[in-house]
This record gives structure tokens, C-alpha cells and sequence, in this order.
């Protein structure tokens, strides 16, 4: 009797075994292989030149009612030549958004009058994102999103020193690629030809939260097309 129910314990735990097995195969998950990120991060590093188009909304904007009973503001437009965007490899998976005009920002900054002059005599900086591959839900496609880093910006006015953090985001937003798009030589050109977007997400004096930017205030969506 004691051999009988060993043995029907042990057809109980195998019986849980191929159970558990089959119910991890319904959720197996196809991951791209260090190689294949190696060879995609080689084909899109690489240096593209280009301009930024930087749509912003202030209290400066106008808005209307359109045909259809809608409100509508006119947001403004500004265009910036000679900038680039630089690609790194596989060892630090990087994009850099090269001389973005930090200065703009004093445009939408109104949460605070001092912080946004200090801002407009503020030079060019780089926008910093970290950037990564994986399959797309269908798995016949490769999807490429970044995430901007933090902007560290030191600030002098009312005579102290201010340390300001300007955020930024990407509104969750990835660009797929195939495989065979991928493989081909500065492959990152195309999708920057039809444009790569962040926008102005906050801005941070130390912890304290200066001012976040939404639809429903004062935004800037910045967009880089190479040339």
C-alpha cells in the first residue's frame, strides 16, 4: 500500500510537471540575441546631420473656435539648421541630440520670471537618450525606442547658484524596423528622415517640481528630421 501511494504521488508531481511546462510554452517569449543587437547597434551609429522643428504653445498663442465648434490654438514654430543627431554603438547605446537650443525654453518657462530670463541666455546642450532593440508584438518586426536622460543645467540668478533639471519624454512612443532594414548601412537615416520626437516634459529647481508641461498648458514637442 506504501508503494502504491509513493507512486501515485509521483505520477500527481509529473502530471504537475508537463502541466506547468505546457503553460510555459503558451507564454514563451522570442528574444533577439546579443549578436543581432551588436549588428543593428553597428548599422545605425553613425553621425546625421540635420534640423530641428520645435512646435510650442505659450500664453502668447491664440485661440479660436473652427468650423466645427472646435477649439483650436495656434501654436508657434520655430526651425533650427546645422544641428545632428550622433548614434553610438553597441557599447554605450546612445543617441545624442546634438546643440538643442536650451534658450527656447524661456519661451514656455512662466511658472517662474527669473528662471526663464536665466534660461534664455542659456547655450546650446545636448539632449542625451538612451536607446534600446526588441521584438515588436508580431515578432516579423524590430522595435527601437530611446528614453532622454535628465538635462543638468547650473543656473545663476538671484544672486545663488541654481541647480536645474530639465526633463524630458518621448510620449511612449517606438519606430519599427525589419530585420533586413537593419542590416543595411546607416540604417537609422530613413527613420530620421520622416522625423524622431521628445517633448518637454518638467522642469526641477533641485527636488522641487518649477513646472510641468502638458496639452492642457504651455507644451514644446521638438522633432528631428536629417537632412
Amino acid at each position: 500500500m506504501k508503494t502504491m501511494k509513493i507512486w501515485r504521488i509521483a505520477f500527481a508531481m509529473l502530471a504537475a510537471f508537463s502541466h506547468a511546462s505546457c503553460s510555459s510554452d503558451d507564454h514563451w517569449e522570442k528574444l533577439l540575441t546579443n549578436e543581432q543587437k551588436e549588428t543593428y547597434a553597428q548599422n545605425i551609429s553613425g553621425e546625421y546631420p540635420g534640423q530641428y522643428i520645435i512646435i510650442y504653445k505659450n500664453k502668447d498663442c491664440k485661440e479660436w473656435i473652427n468650423e466645427e465648434g472646435r477649439r483650436v490654438t495656434g501654436a508657434h514654430s520655430e526651425t533650427f539648421n546645422g544641428v545632428q543627431v550622433d548614434v553610438s554603438d553597441n557599447k554605450m547605446l546612445h543617441v545624442f541630440f546634438q546643440d538643442f537650443p536650451v534658450s527656447l525654453i524661456s519661451k514656455v518657462m512662466d511658472a517662474d520670471e527669473e528662471l526663464s530670463h536665466a534660461l534664455a541666455e542659456a547655450t546650446p546642450q545636448a539632449i542625451t537618450a538612451r536607446y534600446g532593440f526588441d521584438y515588436d508584438t508580431d515578432y516579423s518586426h524590430i522595435k527601437w525606442a530611446f528614453i532622454p536622460n535628465v538635462m543638468l543645467l547650473q543656473l545663476n540668478y538671484n544672486d545663488a547658484d541654481h541647480h536645474i533639471r530639465v526633463e524630458f519624454d518621448n510620449n511612449s512612443q517606438y519606430y519599427t524596423f525589419t530585420d533586413e532594414e537593419l542590416k543595411l548601412p546607416r540604417a537609422f537615416r530613413p527613420l530620421a528622415e520622416n522625423g524622431i520626437a521628445l517633448q518637454l516634459k518638467a522642469i526641477f529647481d533641485g527636488p522641487t517640481l518649477i513646472q510641468q508641461f502638458d496639452s492642457e498648458g504651455n507644451y514644446m514637442h521638438i522633432v528631428f528630421k536629417a537632412d
